[in-house]
């Protein structure tokens, strides 16, 4: 728990600390840092993800040696057969990493990637919330590994932040049991200077008295990296920002990065899941979106939408931010557990206009009911479970992926919904499965086709792919597979053109388990970060 008024003093410090650094002025290429998802710098993006250890349950005798409270894996891009070059795993055995291994920890429950000491390389940031220190249980670390062009890929770097909880010198509040710390992540240029820079979500954290209030802490890279110079903590208690802090707010549940406000540096969504809207019933949530400045963010310069302008129900969950409809101004796009009057845990979109002022209040809510949506909502599909964004179809507009994680009994599947003018109803959705030409796997109830969803260009090509993860795919987390989707045009909608499926076999690393979710760089919300997906 911490007091407002420790916030504020530590938020001032904080600011005053970043007037000392030089200030950038915004160039188109500052966002890359943020971006880049090269980790051994070979010229191709990289995947990072959770392996299936992050899905299985606790008894599971296959977690020990390697996959105990989650392991994430690094599987290298390259032009021909994935991986390009051999896989490695990470997990809190791993030099500097974590405070070893324990079964309940979280380990790889969020991921996020970004250039933190502008050399070149991605570097990995990993969300443990579930990690007790001491005598706390859930208090939450996250780990910050520096990319390196040989295997393993990762490591610690001298004078840069290694495992950070809210105890590290110098960083806002006080760690205790139940903050979570670390249950969300976010990369993003905040301050334009060209270094990534990393947003923690912390929605247990207690404000005074206010259980689970929630805040989020920002830190700045460097070309030392992270580091605790200048870094801030914001909760709604903040008098410049929307509402107030309650308990049960759950500030910090899910971040996104991105540039919604079209001046060249990142903005920082934060959604408060448990947020109650007066004068609305059945629905909670909100999104503060802090706007990048020269200085970084600050909650004098924001924006703020929630369930008031939405017709959805139940919790908003996890958010993503895109250029839906093109232009210099990125639309965010949040999961909400379903549209109003829908079935029950049926998944729902709500699409929100970016503008140079930030977030509007024009609200779209998208779900497997809108006129151009293949399927039908149906109760527990959970329609909007994962989500990535990119562009597929190569005209510089953002698109859409959409994982529904539990339709025909956990089969799952993935719906394309493509960007242009009119946003993500620019044109018909296109319904994706295991048996979809040409894929033409054989899917099975329980595989979860689309648990786990990337768009990137992992084959140096010049061309994003879908990768969807399926993490029971043959029956269990033991084995698992990636499918890597090449897309492009049928009419006017998406269209999947090839694919290839990638086993645990092929990836080849010592984990008990075959690829799962989260991926870095995509949403996952089914398990919101903090509870188990089963």
């Amino acid at each position: 728990m911490v007091s407002q008024r420790g916030f504020l003093v530590l938020a001032a410090a904080a600011v005053a600390a970043l007037a000392t650094f030089p200030v950038a002025a915004a160039s188109p290429v500052a966002p890359q840092a943020a971006s880049r998802a090269d980790v051994n710098g070979d010229g191709v993006a990289d995947l990072v993800l959770s392996t299936g250890a992050r899905v299985t349950y606790s008894g599971d005798t296959s977690l020990v040696p390697h996959d105990l409270g989650g392991s994430v894996q690094v599987v290298p891009g390259g032009a021909g057969a994935l991986p390009g070059a051999p896989s490695a795993l990470v997990n809190q055995n791993t030099p500097g990493i974590g405070l070893g291994m324990e079964a309940n920890d979280k380990f790889g429950a969020a991921l996020a990637t970004g250039d933190f000491n502008g050399d070149g390389l991605a570097d990995v940031a990993i969300g443990n919330p579930g990690e007790s220190v001491g005598n706390l249980a859930g208090a939450g670390t996250v780990s910050i590994l520096y990319g390196q062009r040989t295997a393993p890929y990762l490591r610690t770097l001298p004078g840069a932040l290694g495992t950070i909880n809210q105890d590290t010198a110098d960083v806002p509040g006080g760690m205790e049991a139940g903050d979570l710390f670390g249950g969300s992540l976010a990369t993003g240029d905040f301050n334009g200077d060209g270094f990534a820079d990393l947003g923690v979500g912390s929605p247990g954290e207690a404000i005074e008295t206010k259980a689970r209030a929630g805040a989020v802490w920002i830190f700045y890279g460097s070309g030392a990296g992270l580091t605790t110079r200048g870094v801030i903590a914001f909760n709604q208690d903040d008098p410049n920002l929307a509402g107030a802090a309650e308990a049960g707010d759950l500030m910090g549940w899910a971040l996104a990065a991105g540039d919604v406000t079209g001046d060249r540096r990142d903005d920082l969504a934060v959604v408060s899941a448990g947020e109650v809207i007066n004068g609305t019933t059945g629905a909670t949530g909100s999104v503060h979106l802090l706007h990048g400045s020269a200085s970084g963010l600050s909650s004098a310069a924001s924006s703020y939408v929630s369930v008031g302008n939405a017709a959805t129900e139940g919790k908003w969950r996890g958010a993503v931010i895109g250029r839906f409809h093109g232009g210099a101004n990125a639309d965010l796009v949040i999961q909400a557990e379903r549209r109003r009057g829908g079935p029950a845990g049926s998944g729902a979109l709500a699409a929100v206009r970016g503008s140079a002022s930030g977030l509007t209040t024009t609200v779209q809510v998208i779900d497997q009911d809108t006129a151009s949506i293949p399927d039908n909502a149906e109760a527990n599909d959970f329609f909007g479970g994962t989500v990535a964004a990119g562009d597929l179809d190569g005209d510089s507009i953002d698109d859409l992926a959409v994982g529904t994680l539990k339709e025909d009994n956990r089969t799952g599947s993935v719906t394309l919904l493509r960007g242009g003018a009119n946003g993500l109803l620019t044109a018909p959705g296109t319904e994706v499965r295991e048996n979809t030409p040409p894929i033409n796997a054989n899917p099975a109830v329980g595989e979860g086709f689309g648990y786990g969803l990337r768009i990137l260009d992992i084959t140096g090509d010049g061309k994003a792919e879908l990768v969807a993860s399926a993490p029971w795919e043959g029956g269990t987390p033991q084995t698992g597979a990636l499918f890597v989707l090449n897309t492009g045009l049928s009419g006017n909608a998406l269209a999947v053109t090839a694919s290839r499926q990638v086993t645990r076999s092929d990836i080849g690393m010592p984990s008990g388990y075959g690829p799962g979710t989260p991926f870095a760089g995509g949403s996952h919300v089914l398990n919101d970060n903090q509870d188990s997906p089963k």
